[in-house]
């Protein structure tokens, strides 16, 4: 049977005569919205051909048969172009419900996500800088921020308190047993430290461990330490880092030189495995065996490391720590001599960073207590000292001030229903972290950078803050008045002179008031702040 492309084309061949029915042409039913059917059965072409000469009752009736066949299959594919307009019209209504459907959860999805929008924005607002960091200072001031979660953290809290500078921890400084530093957070620090514009190599002070000690003497403790502190030397070099300050250690039962000697040692070994970080020294406050409490050492020390190293050897100045060891920061003739013997022993070149701390402790007392700027014993003049030195410009100031303060009482009304359990009598508040302190501080310390310390603008903030410091600075007064009492007492009995028993019984009474007196300090807070 041929194709209905064939049949037509035969039916172009003969041409239709008066008795032959006219046959419709497929293109004038444009009105049909869906293909034509191939009839079942179609017969052949053949019996479609008329010859002119033969005409008979027989073809009359075949014609009129053939009619009546036309005109019923016209009737039934009407019939079904309407059922086929029918199916359309209910497929278009079910595309218009799906699209009303679409359009619900579109707006739904739209309404969601405006939620999100709002609530992202409302997680931007409370993460907005606590203030914008100042743009093209000669001085670089920030502080010694958090980098839990990862060391890349300590970058965004640095610009949340508005610093040009910032100290971290590269890993727990209270243990000895860390992981490794991680390529996740390595380069996410390197990446947004390009992107918030600090150049890590210049203005960021990683702190060491307060565990290491390069002085110590016991060979396997001495070991432990080094490997800490080679390991934190690494981490800065994969960092981009090239600072890197730390505590010198303690000479705890042998002498000094002999301590100096295996810092010497440990540090020359540490410079040799490394090739661009620079280990920084921090000046100490003196207090018992400590390094670092005097000048000096670190001269001598320096003549311990071979020549070819000294420029990868740096000291960083602490004002709290230099003042409680007997430097004069204060005045501005006592700060130049400061500065004066620095460069003698040591040589300003090797001043690559300073931390900024007033003191709670008066000058000479050999106790690590930091105050927060102009609240202590160094006031504001000794930070305007620093802050408009021109010695001081392009090194990283950091802050490691004290930031915790009770938590905000301002939540909202109390409750009425139920009155608060009271506290015990030894029990103390629970401080939080209140970031916008280093905000205010270095936004103060920025204000010194050229400002007359004569004007009545200083005054005014130097007055302000003494104030806000004085009975601090009155109850650690007392303390060293005391102490100093007792040292007199000590050294006036004599060393070696034998005790009878009414003495010693004395003495521990002594002991145990002073003990009460003291209420729950220690001696030494460090940098607790950090």
């Amino acid at each position: 049977m041929p194709p209905r492309g064939a049949r037509k084309a035969a039916l172009d061949v003969v041409p239709p005569t008066e008795d032959s029915p006219i046959k419709r042409k497929i293109d004038e039913e444009s009105n049909l919205l869906s293909p034509r059917r191939q009839s079942k059965r179609i017969k052949s072409i053949e019996q479609f051909r008329i010859n002119p000469s033969t005409s008979s009752p027989a073809i009359a009736r075949e014609s009129a048969d053939r009619d009546t066949r036309s005109s019923q299959k016209t009737q039934s594919q009407s019939e079904e172009s309407a059922g086929l307009i029918k199916e359309e019209f209910e497929e278009k209504e079910q595309t218009v419900d799906t699209e009303v459907k679409d359009a619900r959860v579109k707006g739904q999805a739209i309404t969601t996500a405006k939620a999100t929008k709002t609530r992202t924005k409302k997680d931007q607002i409370e993460m907005q800088p606590l203030r914008a960091r100042t743009q093209g200072l000669r001085m670089y001031v920030g502080a010694h921020v958090s980098a839990a979660g990862g060391v890349h953290n300590a970058v965004n809290n640095s610009k949340h308190i508005g610093g040009n500078a910032f100290a971290l921890f590269l890993k727990s400084q209270r243990k000895w047993d860390n992981p490794p530093l991680q390529d996740e957070p390595r380069d996410s620090f390197l990446r947004l430290c390009k992107e918030q514009g600090y150049d890590a190599a210049k203005y960021v002070l990683p702190h060491g461990s307060y565990l290491v000690n390069l002085a110590q003497e016991d060979k396997a403790k001495s070991k432990q330490a080094y490997d800490s502190f080679v390991d934190d030397l690494h981490r800065c070099e994969a960092l981009g880092i090239k600072l890197y300050n730390f505590h010198p250690g303690s000479a705890n039962q042998s002498s000094l030189p002999d301590a100096l000697v295996r810092l010497a040692k440990a540090l020359t070994n540490a410079l040799s495995a490394t090739k661009t970080v620079v280990p920084v020294l921090e000046t100490m406050c003196g207090h018992g065996s400590t390094i670092g409490g005097s000048l000096s050492e670190f001269r001598d020390l320096l003549a311990l490391i071979p020549k070819e190293y000294h420029a990868r050897i740096g000291i960083c100045i602490d004002t709290c720590h230099s003042f409680a060891a007997g430097y004069d920061l204060v005045s501005p003739e006592g700060f130049q001599a400061f500065l004066k013997e620095f460069e003698d022993l040591i040589g300003i070149q090797h001043l690559r960073a300073l931390h900024l701390n007033d003191s709670k402790a008066p000058r000479g007392s050999k106790r690590d207590l930091h105050a927060n700027i102009g609240t202590g014993f160094l006031g504001l003049r000794a930070f305007h000292n620093v802050m408009n030195e021109p010695r001081f410009e392009g090194i990283p100031m950091i802050l490691e001030t004290p930031i915790d303060r009770p938590p905000s009482t301002s939540n909202g009304p109390p409750s009425t229903t139920k009155k608060p359990p009271k506290k015990p009598a030894a029990t103390k508040t629970q401080l939080v972290p209140d970031f916008s302190v280093w905000a205010r501080e270095i936004e103060l310390l920025e204000s010194l950078i050229g400002m007359d310390p004569e004007s009545s603008k200083f005054r005014e903030l130097e007055a302000e803050l003494f104030e806000e410091g004085r009975e601090t600075r009155e109850k650690h007064m007392e303390q060293h008045k005391r102490k100093l009492e007792a040292d007199e007492k000590k050294a006036a009995k004599g060393q070696g002179k034998q005790k009878t028993l009414m003495e010693m019984m004395t003495k521990s009474k002594t002991k145990k008031a002073s003990k009460k007196g003291h209420d729950d300090e220690s001696e030494d807070e460090g940098c607790q702040s950090c």
